[in-house]
């Protein structure tokens, strides 16, 4: 079995190499510029909720609960603590305007609510009696991200607060109060390079309101979040392990480990405030992307000795390396008659003359597809989106057939959501003159289908799959579903069953 992924972990994945080889540098760039990739897309935010969001919390919290020392605010580093707790807060609801929401009900008073994890919070800026626990571990509740703060006095930089669980081979309850120089200080090359030298002096630079961004990686085994040094008794022995499984468990259990590093200065306190974004992407779905493949096998055949050792990928990297080499992505063919779906979000054609985004459905990919792709429309020409909750909806159909109606030829139409409202929202389309070129589309999950009764002669929503019986909510015929769709009624024909068959 492979490792089941949700699409957007493969389609929003941070890849981290630029060309054929690794080497350290500062490899900074301002934020909030969205990065187009191979596999999709990412970076048009400074915080990043995907579908991972609520199991990652819960990873943090039981960290935390384990191992206090993963937060630590210095009693100096208070206000500075507030501050990025209320910056934090004003990049979620900016981000996430849908589900997140920051309100000032008067003088240094605001009213906080995430709709997500269903919080809500009445506070007082600075006045810790009005939230549940400390600033800094409360926001850190609610974001992936973890989060450093550095102090910046007698012109050196100091870590003096902040909330990691998800380290990388590093222990943050030993650092604290450390200068950036004297952490890191272990990393091979960098001082001969002067790499941390200049990143030192680049940080403390920094000014409001004009955050960065870089990133790093390493590898690890499975999908640990936390791999900190104290954690080493449970997760270093897998280095070992994983010199004896066979090919297929090596291109499960080996991930590419990216971090999306954010570097902001803070806006009241003047503080330094580090967003550190864990992404991990197992071997075998890193080949899917070709090109991720053919690039992640040439670094990590190059990547120089004393640096594999430092990262710990020294007992694997050359496998990893020929594992990628070995694995050309050969692309499942599927059953005729059935549609094909893209495993990462198509790439938007920006030669269109404008661009209409259609996002159907709650689920989470929809959404990060959505702004994904408006993302790049926008700077491409004109663009619309429209945010259903279900062609099911006579008031959503609606809204869509009156889009469409006024689409222009040479409009790109773009459409994510569940099978079944991408398929009706694609044969809508092309009822109203778009041509295969135009359309472009990314199912998120296929729970439901579009089903055309032949005995009705009506199409319905059905959670089932081709091959599945099922009875028809209109005539109430036992049916089966066959393998056998049709792009332009935008449905899988379904017949009277056999005698004997079985639902599914």
């Amino acid at each position: 079995m492979t490792v089941s992924l949700s699409p957007d972990l493969v389609a929003g994945f941070p890849f981290p190499f630029p060309e054929d080889r690794y080497r350290y540098s500062t490899n900074v760039e301002p934020a909030g510029e969205p990065v187009v990739t191979a596999g999709g897309g990412w970076g048009a935010a400074v915080v990043d909720i995907d579908s991972e969001y609520h199991h990652e919390l819960a990873e943090r919290a039981a960290v935390l609960a384990a191992d206090p020392t993963r937060h630590a605010v210095l009693p100096h580093m208070a206000p500075a603590a507030w501050d990025a707790m209320l910056t934090l807060m004003r990049a979620l609801s900016a981000a996430y305007p849908d589900t997140m929401h920051l309100t000032s009900t008067g003088t240094d008073t605001w009213h906080w609510r995430n709709d997500l994890l269903d919080v809500e919070q009445t506070f007082r800026y600075g006045d810790s009696t009005t939230l549940p626990e400390e600033p800094l571990r409360y926001i850190a509740s609610q974001v992936q991200e973890d989060i450093a703060l550095l102090d910046q006095r007698c012109d050196t930089l100091f870590v003096d607060a902040g909330v990691i669980t998800f380290a990388a081979d590093w222990s943050f309850g030993f650092d604290v109060g450390m200068s950036f120089l004297e952490i890191h200080g272990p990393v091979p090359r960098v001082r001969k390079m002067g790499v941390i030298t200049r990143a030192h002096e680049f940080l403390k630079r920094l000014q409001p309101h004009k955050p960065y961004r870089r990133t790093n990686w390493t590898m690890t085994i499975g999908r640990r979040l936390d791999v900190s040094t104290e954690g080493y008794p449970e997760w270093g022995p897998d280095r070992e392990m994983i010199g004896h499984v066979d090919d297929a468990e090596f291109g499960r259990l080996v991930h590419l480990r990216v971090e999306v590093q954010h570097l902001i200065r803070l806006p009241d306190s003047g503080a330094l405030m580090f967003l550190i974004r864990t992404y991990m992407l197992p071997l075998e779905q890193l080949a899917t992307v070709e090109a991720w493949r053919l690039r992640a096998a040439e670094v990590f055949d190059e990547l120089p000795s004393d640096m594999a050792d430092y990262k710990g990928v020294i007992k694997y990297k050359q496998r990893a390396a020929q594992w990628l080499r070995a694995a050309a992505s050969v692309p499942d063919v599927p059953a005729l008659g059935m549609p094909i779906w893209p495993t990462t979000p198509p790439a938007v054609d920006t030669t269109g003359a404008a661009f209409l985004v259609v996002g159907i459905g709650e689920d989470a990919q929809t959404g990060h597809v959505s702004r994904l792709w408006v993302g790049a429309t926008e700077a491409a020409g004109p663009t619309r989106l429209l945010v259903l909750d279900s062609l099911s909806e006579e008031t959503d159909l609606a809204v869509l057939l009156d889009a469409l109606d006024d689409a222009r030829t040479g409009t790109r139409i773009l459409v994510t959501g569940g099978q079944y409202d991408v398929m009706m929202a694609l044969a809508l389309a092309r009822e109203a003159g778009a041509t295969d070129a135009e359309l472009s589309a990314f199912v998120t999950h296929t729970r439901d289908l579009p089903m055309y009764c032949a005995h009705c002669r009506d199409t319905f929503r059905v959670e089932a799959a081709p091959g599945s019986v099922v009875e028809c909510p209109g005539c109430v015929r036992i049916l089966e579903i066959h393998a056998h769709h049709s792009a332009v009624r935008g449905s899988f024909l379904a017949s009277a069953a056999e005698v004997g068959s079985e639902r599914s």
